[in-house]
This record gives structure tokens, C-alpha cells and sequence, in this order.
């Protein structure tokens, strides 16, 4: 038996996950892994440190500002639509999810332009005016209303749709930047502009590909009529579960932006530029594995509304083994690659960025083993339990990330990051078996 044979027999008995739905998320994320981390690895080479440091602080804030009012749509409307409902019930929960969406995204986005002001303002950092604008609404047209349209694409089984479209948005970013280098206009300004147009744009894609879906699914969807009174409804039945999500979200904004504004306060422009091109080649390794997340959702609340539990407790055992080794391989290859990367692509400003790799991606060794956490704990009712995950983890987090950076400068800041990223796992793990939700 060949090896890929092999693989796929290993695959097929975890059982988590279809191999074709995983075929398609890994082709959604190498593309965005590859586009969007060539975007940052390029904008970090063109723009030399200094001004790179400026563009990823710019950019860290309306991304936290988002993750506070991030819902986790995708995986409300998955837990949503997976329980049985009438086709009607089921459209109505469409319009609600979209309009619940829509409406935290534009209040996001009114609080991140003033955010960035006064952000940059406070770091010293010397910007053009328009810079907070154009980040801000970089992120806003990618995000507005997308929430809902993916979820309703992977419950489908489009989910490849949505991956061609996720890789050819940072594609197009991507070409506009090179576009803009040769033109010789790359500036902190235009590595935010070019990003507009491509996110609008493949926004609204998807949005019209997931409405021809939830058409043919659950009928048409009604208009805004009574919308308001609807979205109220859902609101109060769903409070729970959205603000459990909304926890999740702000927590781990901690490891997605947050800690770049922390580092900000304690270390160099430079420095900043330098901890974030290593902490973007440790997320292109995160990338070869992060498909697992993604898809694994809606098997293990099949398991969950079945009560397998006991079933999926076994089945999580030995996917956890399977995880360990592969976060092991993906790790040692990244230190073996990233000091090549670093001295032929990036040259000696960027020579720190060898050091440090080791210690701002070891929390992939401890992450992915408990990948599966979250899932389990969304589909069996308890993302409350996820959300005090993340609150205990997002403060482990911050400690570590405030006292290495302050400490240890750039090695303590990429220390610091690994136990913030890592610790939300370990501890959902902890509470989870300690409430015997998986026996272990």
C-alpha cells in the first residue's frame, strides 16, 4: 500500500472530517497563506522595517477592534442551521444572522477609524491621515456580512467556492501591490489602498454565491419587512451563544493583532517589523495544518446530536497522537526554512528573524494536538466553557506577552506570544475532561 494510500485510510478513520471538504480547505488555505503571507513578506522587504512597523500597527488596530465585535457568524449560523426547523424558520435565522452581522461590522468599523488616530497618535507614530481610514475599511469590506454566507457554504458542501474565492482575493492584493512597486509609488499608504477594491469585491462574490444557496436550501429570503422584530427575537434566544462567541473573539484577539500593539509599546519600529515577519512565516506553517479547524466543525456536532460521546471521545484520543506528530514535522521544517528565507529574501535588517522563529512558533507543538477543543465545546452547548478558556488564556497571554517584551525585548515579546496562543488550548482541554464532556 503506497503512502498516500495509507494517509487516507488514517484519515478516514478518525472520521472527523471528510477528506474532500479538507481537500478544499487546505486549497483555501495555502492560498491565502501563500498569497497573504507573500503580501506582508513582500510589503516587509519593499517597505524596509521602519515603515513596515508603521503599517502592522496600523493595521493591528482595526483588526482588534474587530475581533471585539466578531460573532463568530460562521459558526453560529452552522450550530443554527444544523438544528431541525421548518424552511421558513430556517430563512428568517438567515436574515437575522446576516442583518446581526452587518450591524456589528459597521459599528466595528465606526470605532476602528478614531481608534487608529488616537492609537498611533499615543505610539508616536507619524502616519498620513488617511492611513486609519484605509485600514479600517480594508477589513470592514472583507468582513461585512460574510459570517453567515460562509457558514451556509461549508453546511452545503461549497465550501471550494469559497476557497477559490478566499485565495483570489489575496491574489488580486498581491498583483495591486507588485502593480504599485513598479510603478515606484509602494508606500505604507498604498499597501492599504490596494487591499480595498480585491476584499469589496470578493465579498460580495461570495455574498451573492451563499443567497443562490440559501434560495435553493430554504426558499426565498424575506425582505426587510418585520426584520427588525425578527432579528430581536433571535437576538434574545441566541443571546448566550453570541456573547460565548463574541468572548472567543476577543480573547483571541490577543494573538491576532493585539499583541502587535503591545509590542509596540515596549519595543522599536524595527523591532516590531522584525516580530512580525517571524510571527507571519510561523502562521504560513499554522496554514498547513489549520484546515482541521475549519472543518471539523460540523462532523463533530453530527457526533454531538447523535450522543456519541463516548464514540467521539475515542475517536478525539487518537486524532490528538495524529495532530502531535504532525505539529512536530511542521515545526522542525519551519526552523529548518525559515533562516534561508530570512538571509536570501529578506537580507540583514531582517537578520533577528532566525533567532526568534523557534520560540514565536513552538506554540504549534502545543496547539494543534487540542485543535479539536473548540468544536467540541461549541457543538455540545458549551461555549461558555470556551469563552472562560479564552478569558483565562487571553490573560496567561497578555502577562507573558507584557513581561517578556518588557524583559527580554523582541525574544521575550515571541516567548510571549507562543504561551498566548498555546494556553486557550491546554485549558479548554483541562475543562473539558474535568466536566467529563470527553472522557480521557
Amino acid at each position: 500500500m503506497g503512502l498516500f494510500s495509507r494517509l487516507g485510510d488514517a484519515a478516514r478513520q478518525i472520521r472527523l472530517f471528510s477528506l474532500r471538504d479538507m481537500a478544499w480547505q487546505y486549497a483555501a488555505s495555502f492560498g491565502v497563506a501563500i498569497f497573504g503571507a507573500l503580501y506582508i513578506l513582500a510589503a516587509g522587504r519593499v517597505l524596509g522595517p521602519q515603515d513596515f512597523g508603521a503599517y502592522a500597527l496600523a493595521m493591528a488596530v482595526p483588526t482588534v477592534v474587530n475581533a471585539l465585535f466578531d460573532y463568530r457568524i460562521q459558526e453560529v449560523s452552522i450550530v443554527v442551521l444544523s438544528e431541525k426547523a421548518s424552511a421558513e424558520d430556517s430563512a428568517r435565522n438567515m436574515r437575522s444572522l446576516f442583518l446581526f452581522d452587518v450591524l456589528a461590522r459597521t459599528v466595528a468599523f465606526g470605532i476602528s477609524v478614531p481608534a487608529g488616530f488616537l492609537v498611533l497618535r499615543a505610539l508616536g507614530i507619524d502616519v498620513d491621515p488617511g492611513i486609519p481610514w484605509l485600514a479600517a475599511l480594508g477589513v470592514f469590506g472583507a468582513k461585512v456580512g460574510i459570517g453567515p454566507a460562509i457558514g451556509i457554504m461549508r453546511l452545503s458542501g461549497k465550501i471550494h467556492k469559497y476557497a477559490l474565492l478566499q485565495s483570489l482575493d489575496w491574489a488580486l492584493r498581491l498583483l495591486g501591490f507588485g502593480i504599485v512597486f513598479l510603478l515606484g509609488q509602494a508606500t505604507v499608504e498604498t499597501a492599504f489602498l490596494v487591499q480595498v477594491p480585491p476584499a469589496i469585491v470578493i465579498n460580495l462574490w461570495i455574498l451573492y454565491l451563499a443567497r443562490g444557496i440559501a434560495h435553493r436550501s430554504y426558499g426565498p429570503i424575506a425582505g426587510l419587512a418585520g426584520a427588525a422584530d425578527q432579528l430581536w427575537i433571535f437576538y434574545r434566544e441566541r443571546s448566550k451563544l453570541l456573547f460565548s462567541s463574541q468572548t472567543i473573539s476577543a480573547v483571541d484577539s490577543v494573538v491576532k493583532e493585539l499583541d502587535t500593539l503591545i509590542c509596540g509599546i515596549f519595543l522599536s519600529q524595527h523591532n516590531v517589523a522584525v516580530y512580525k515577519i517571524a510571527k507571519s512565516i510561523a502562521g504560513m506553517a499554522w496554514k498547513c495544518v489549520d484546515p482541521i479547524f475549519v472543518v471539523i466543525l460540523p462532523n463533530v456536532a453530527a457526533y454531538v446530536a447523535d450522543g456519541k460521546m463516548a464514540e467521539l471521545s475515542t475517536i478525539l484520543k487518537k486524532t490528538t497522537i495524529y495532530l502531535l506528530a504532525i505539529a512536530l514535522f511542521v515545526y522542525l521544517a519551519g526552523w529548518a526554512l525559515v533562516y534561508p528565507l530570512a538571509h536570501y529574501v529578506f537580507g540583514p535588517e531582517y537578520s533577528d528573524v532566525p533567532s526568534i522563529y523557534p520560540l514565536i512558533s513552538l506554540w504549534i507543538v502545543v496547539a494543534l494536538p487540542f485543535i479539536w477543543t473548540h468544536s467540541v465545546a461549541i457543538a455540545s452547548g458549551n461555549a461558555a466553557l470556551q469563552a472562560w478558556s479564552g478569558l483565562l488564556g487571553a490573560g496567561i497571554g497578555i502577562a507573558a506577552l507584557v513581561i517578556g517584551a518588557a524583559s527580554w525585548s523582541l525574544s521575550g515579546a515571541a516567548l510571549g506570544l507562543s504561551v498566548a496562543y498555546a494556553a486557550a488550548f491546554v485549558i479548554s482541554w483541562i475543562l473539558l475532561v474535568k466536566k467529563k464532556i470527553v472522557t480521557w
